[in-house]
């Protein structure tokens, strides 16, 4: 577990999943918020700071489309699971 990275950022976890260089590990939902998990941590932590300070490398734009659309999917998928158990 010491070597994940979890984000809840909209903008970061979409460039993340663009990121041959990191492994999507899955998500979890904590108190109705959705995190992304990705390994290697500290690679992780790399490429965010380099996304953070506008150094890091160009995404295709469609690539990078294709995983707002897969963020924004998964986490209304992980809502409606949660918000589905706490139903039953």
């Amino acid at each position: 577990m010491d070597d994940i990275f979890e984000t809840k950022g909209k903008h970061i976890a979409p460039f993340l999943l663009t990121q041959t260089s990191v492994k999507f590990e899955g998500t979890r939902i904590f108190n109705g918020v959705v995190y992304f998990k990705f390994s290697p941590k500290d690679k992780c932590l790399d490429l965010v700071n380099r996304f953070m300070s506008k150094t890091a490398d160009l995404v295709q734009p469609k690539e990078l489309l294709d995983a707002v659309e897969t963020f924004r999917d998964r986490v209304f998928e992980m809502k409606e699971k949660n918000y589905g158990d706490a139903k039953s």
